[in-house]
């Protein structure tokens, strides 16, 4: 399988079967985020991502979920996702759900519509590192956008009927 960088998920995805999307970093500049500095930001080619879902079940059995990985997997176009959603299905039919590490602005260029086909076909629990709902902190950590764009995104997925988990520091 083409991994770049180490496998990194929260600990309840521990049981998920993971597959690399994109590697490293769209933004790499919040300032409190050591994790994926070390590489460039890189989108997967659709050849490689059908390859390691076929390994999928070699290597992780017979999940029900698959965890994208690197940073940002949402960062990966609605066609890329699609059809990456599109393999999974047929090589590992157990997987029930898709999730990954997103940013805010890996939504941004997704309509309400395509979010809401991303959802029927199995799309879920994106774990969206929200941070802040305040402008002044989210400027300091150097997100990359502000407050209202954060809750327009939000909105935007909740309207599609997209669950999420939304990470907000303290």
């Amino acid at each position: 399988m083409h991994f770049t960088t180490g496998i990194n998920r929260p600990p309840y995805e521990k049981d998920s079967g993971f597959l690399q999307v994109t590697s490293g970093c769209s933004h790499k500049k919040c300032t409190f985020c050591g994790y994926f500095k070390e590489c460039g930001f890189k989108l997967s080619l659709i050849k490689e991502i059908e390859e390691d879902i076929k390994e999928i079940p070699k290597y992780f059995g017979a999940p029900e979920r698959i965890f994208l990985q690197s940073a940002d997997a949402f960062a990966a176009s609605y066609d890329t996702l699609m059809k990456t959603a599109e393999f999974i299905h047929k090589y590992v039919p157990s997987v029930k759900t898709i999730g990954g590490y997103a940013r805010i602005d890996n939504f941004i260029d997704k309509t309400e519509n395509q979010l809401r086909e991303m959802k029927n076909i199995g799309f879920s629990d994106p774990y969206i590192g929200v941070e802040s709902g305040d402008d002044e902190i989210l400027k300091k950590v150097n997100k990359g956008y502000d407050a209202k764009t954060a809750r327009e995104q939000l909105e935007k997925i909740s309207a599609a009927g997209m669950s999420i988990i939304a990470n907000f520091l303290n």
